[in-house]
């Protein structure tokens, strides 16, 4: 039992130091010793315990994607027979909640950003995965908040607009700019997601508007056609 416990600590322990080596250092340049250094054990570990140096990369990757949602949830941790206007604050929330918390999403976005940038290919799946997981709390408020003959591109390009409003308290490589520009920091999360909100709603009610007026000339040409 105690050489089990002591074995999960360790995993547990290559696991953590590793999530910080690659996010310092990139996957290319990361290297067992270093990450088997910090975590105070022998080189052999990542192998012993992850197999692989990709399996511990796309190991530390999915376990800091769950940390976030743990801590974070999309959903707010509302049913999904909530308001969807408040379902929708939750996101907007969560996703502010993620981009102000620099020891939880430093690491995170770091690796993301690399994979953008200098992309290794092994995180392909758990990027759609979870891009995909992500996504279906925001369409599901927004179709209800659009009506079912709101245009899919629409409800789409909604989506954009307001994931993008997020993305501007996101950190940058001085973790200052835009956040000094608007004057964005932890204290205004509450704040900026009601504006974000508030801003949306006007939006998606004249998008909705716009696509009512087109449902319903598209319907007054087809009935008066011979």
């Amino acid at each position: 039992m105690n050489d089990r416990r002591r074995g999960e600590n360790t995993k547990e322990r290559v696991l953590e130091e590793a999530c910080k080596v690659f996010a310092e250092k990139g996957y290319r340049d990361a290297t067992h010793a270093e990450i088997c250094r910090r975590a105070g054990t022998n080189a052999a570990a990542v192998n012993y315990y992850f197999a692989s140096k990709e399996s511990l990369y796309r190991a530390v990757f999915e376990h800091l994607l769950q940390k976030v949602e743990r801590l974070y949830p999309l959903d707010g941790g509302l049913p999904v027979s909530s308001p969807p206007q408040k379902r929708l604050h939750a996101f907007i929330h969560a996703h502010l909640s993620r981009m102000f918390d620099p020891e939880l999403l430093g690491d995170a976005h770091r690796i993301r950003m690399a994979e953008m940038f200098d992309p290794t290919g092994l995180l392909e799946e758990l990027l759609a995965r979870q891009l995909a997981h992500d996504r279906k709390h925001i369409l599901s408020a927004l179709r209800e908040l659009m009506g079912p003959q709101a245009p899919h591109r629409d409800v789409e390009w909604c989506e954009m607009s307001i994931v993008s409003q997020c993305f501007i308290a996101a950190p940058g490589p001085s973790d200052k700019v835009p956040r000094d520009i608007f004057g964005l920091n932890a204290s205004e999360v509450d704040r900026l997601a009601e504006h974000i909100l508030t801003f949306s709603m006007a939006g998606i009610q004249a998008v909705r508007r716009k696509s009512n007026v087109y449902s319903k000339g598209e319907r007054n040409r087809t009935e008066n056609l011979p």
